[in-house]
């Protein structure tokens, strides 16, 4: 009976040893470096690949004793891991034996084996979080760079919004000094008067203008009151009646019925429907045939709406779906911004702004803002 003992013994001693020689293959070859403490964070077992991270060879490491020597103080809470058995996803900056600093990841875990209750799995990301400190780089870089385009956009913006109050100024302003340079119209005090009231309106206009971009820009809070839709649309058909008159457009107000009141930003209304005016008064401006801009309100459905219509040669199906872009532009001098802040504008004040189809007649542009019940007095045009 000794011989098949002795036989079964042996193979399992075998198996033992080809187990064991299994262990430290495995351990020689994976990149992580595993380390067993007691209690008091002694080494208990160190792996045969310490080098590849911390360039100590075992006997090294094992002459520190401690694995404080090694990964630093205060690795982990000890209460901490008795109560929940393993603490991932430790960092810890280290120094290797030749002065390199490199960054380790430890996973620590209780355990029961030999002598050791606390198994240390370390794994160097250095690499790995340079990696991730070059792309958070790059990513302030683009965020830098949206930054400086958002900027260009909005100095595209201010430029595109003055510049109309600003074109308004200085054409009133010649059309005072061709007046005072002539005798034959003996009124032209009351002109005067009538240019300069209007110099004045649209300086206010492009300083406010200015002022709600920068609203915009910093996203504060709108200045909302209950505004009167038509006599809102009133004012600026008396604001853009020289400059109409100057292009040989019609301007047209069909004004709905009293009481048409919205709860807005004056001066946002006013730009919004100002970019509105202008683009139909730009279309028809081409034209040769009859010059015609209307201005119609209405209540619908618990909303207001306003519709700006011209006579121009009216918006190409392919253009149709890119119109409201930011820089889309038919214009040959255009920005193509105008109907991009307008529809901006409108949304910040719960509203919306489209296209109505008008069969190839021309282009008509609705907005449609919540109606909000108030006292109103009709507008017309003076």
């Amino acid at each position: 009976m000794g011989g098949p003992t002795n036989g079964g013994r042996s193979k399992a001693l075998d198996a033992l040893r080809e187990s064991d020689d299994l262990y430290r293959v495995v351990l020689s070859n994976v990149s992580d470096a595993v380390f067993l403490t007691d209690d008091e964070g002694r080494f208990t077992f160190v792996c045969p690949n310490v080098d590849v991270i911390f360039g100590f060879v075992p006997d090294e490491v094992h002459a520190m004793q401690e694995i404080r020597h090694l990964l630093g103080e205060s690795l982990f809470d000890r209460a901490k891991l008795a109560a929940e058995g393993e603490i991932r996803n430790i960092e810890r900056e280290i120094t290797s034996k030749s002065g390199a600093s490199r960054t380790i990841l430890a996973h620590i875990k209780k355990v029961s084996i030999g002598g050791g209750t606390v198994l240390y799995a370390c794994r160097d990301v250095t690499e790995r979080k340079a990696a991730e400190k070059e792309a958070h780089n790059a990513r302030l870089e683009l965020n830098h760079a949206s930054r400086l385009a958002l900027i260009g956009e909005l100095v595209a913006s201010i430029v595109h919004e003055v510049k109309q109050p600003l074109t308004s100024v200085s054409a009133n302003a010649e059309a005072g000094i061709r007046l005072l340079s002539s005798d034959e119209k003996p009124d032209r005090v009351t002109t005067l008067r009538e240019i300069l009231t209007d110099v004045c309106d649209q300086s206010r206009h492009a300083e406010a203008v200015i002022e709600r971009l920068r609203t915009l820009a910093r996203k504060q809070a709108f200045e909302v009151e209950m505004l009167d839709v038509n006599e809102v649309l009133s004012e600026l058909a008396r604001l853009v009646r020289g400059e109409a008159q100057r292009r040989g457009i019609s301007l047209h107000l069909d004004l709905g019925t009293l009481g048409l009141t919205v709860s807005a930003d004056r001066v946002c209304l006013r730009q919004i429907m100002l970019n509105l005016i202008l683009n139909a008064m730009d279309a028809v401006d081409q034209m040769d045939q009859e010059k015609l801009v209307f201005l119609r309100t209405r209540s619908k459905a618990e909303m207001v709406e306003i519709m700006v219509s011209d006579t121009g040669p009216g918006i190409s199906p392919e253009h149709a779906p890119r119109i409201f872009d930011a820089f889309f532009t038919t214009k040959q001098e255009g920005l193509g911004l105008g109907l991009t802040l307008a529809r901006s504008l409108a949304e910040a004040q719960r509203g919306r702004v489209s296209i109505v189809d008008t069969g190839g007649r021309g282009a008509t542009f609705s907005v449609t803002l919540p109606a909000q019940a108030g006292p109103s007095r009709n507008g017309e045009l003076r």
